[in-house]
């Protein structure tokens, strides 16, 4: 069964990445995200491929419906859920949306510009990312999503409510332009357009991400590696209250803080984060066709530990 997995799961990344230049690990993460039920985050400036990364993980999943959207400040919930049903609200007093063809009924969603969302899509988006549920009238109504997938090309302001909402999308990668000269210019000279074929019997089933999620429970983690997400807890706890102790001392004296001295600052993982951390590494034990957790499931903590930019090399 392992192995039968694992060989199923890199040929359909090899499908999923063809033609794709310097986008494979993208295409990979997002690709175990959706296996692990979470949510994906992809920051990186305009025409790096972020769209692209979310049309073909549709792929992967046998008849999924997709629905992608460019946020503005002027999103409404209509654009996203769907618009209210006036014949429900004339005949039955009921407030109601038509959702198919919009997120509600969408396997694969991506939603680009993420943070320009108003607070009422966000509300909404925190009980679909989390939950998997969506509230349409009297009712919670069960969401088919296999996988979410949020792009920018920046990390959300601060203090304007948006941390629920960041905390939500479990892997953090960066987008980064074509940086090989040799696959710049086989960007410049390769074919367009090129379609992505992926064979029914790679794509995965309903009932196979289902059963996935069970399968990953079975999976063990050694003493060794919880002893290791433990000390990196500790350490980012210790960082944590030296700074608050810096910043007080700092206080007294009249130093004003620098609210821009990121690359200091220490992410903040909270305990529910952890939990969903060891889900996704036993996640990628099991695609990888192993029984347990080992060293290299724990090279993902690189995308799975940083709040700001600057921070991605102290994580590393």
């Amino acid at each position: 069964m392992e192995k039968n997995l694992r060989n199923k799961t890199e040929a359909l990344l090899e499908a999923l990445s063809a033609g794709m230049l310097e986008r494979e690990e993208a295409v990979g993460l997002a690709l175990l995200s959706a296996a692990a039920g979470e949510s994906v985050f992809l920051l990186g400036l305009p025409g790096v491929a972020k769209s692209m990364i979310a049309r073909r993980l549709a792929l992967a999943f046998r008849g999924a419906r997709r629905f992608e959207y460019l946020m503005s400040r002027f999103s409404t919930p209509d654009e996203i859920f769907g618009p209210v049903s006036i014949s429900k609200l004339k005949d039955a007093d009921t407030y109601e949306r038509v959702t198919d063809g919009y997120l509600p009924t969408a396997d694969v969603v991506f939603l680009d510009e993420i943070w320009k969302a108003g607070p009422a899509i966000q509300n909404s988006l925190l009980t679909a990312l989390n939950e998997k549920i969506f509230r349409n009238g009297r009712e919670d109504v069960p969401l088919p999503l296999k996988a979410v997938i949020a792009a920018s090309n920046e990390l959300p302001a601060q203090g304007e409510g948006l941390e629920a909402l960041w905390d939500r999308f479990l892997v953090r990668f960066i987008v980064d332009p074509i940086r090989d000269k040799t696959n710049f210019l086989s960007l410049l000279t390769g074919k367009t357009a090129v379609p992505c074929t992926v064979p029914e019997e790679l794509s995965f089933t309903s009932e196979e991400m289902k059963a996935m999620l069970e399968d990953r429970d079975n999976v063990g983690i050694p003493e060794s590696i919880l002893e290791f997400l433990y000390s990196i807890r500790t350490r980012y706890a210790s960082r944590a209250q030296e700074q608050l102790k810096d910043r007080a001392e700092a206080a007294r004296a009249g130093v004003k803080p620098d609210e821009d001295d990121e690359e200091e600052s220490v992410p903040y993982v909270s305990d529910r984060r952890w939990k969903k951390i060891a889900g996704l590494l036993r996640t990628s034990a099991l695609l990888n066709g192993r029984e347990e957790v080992d060293w290299s499931d724990c090279l993902l903590l690189e995308h799975l530990l940083w709040d700001q930019d600057a921070q991605t090399e102290m994580v590393r």
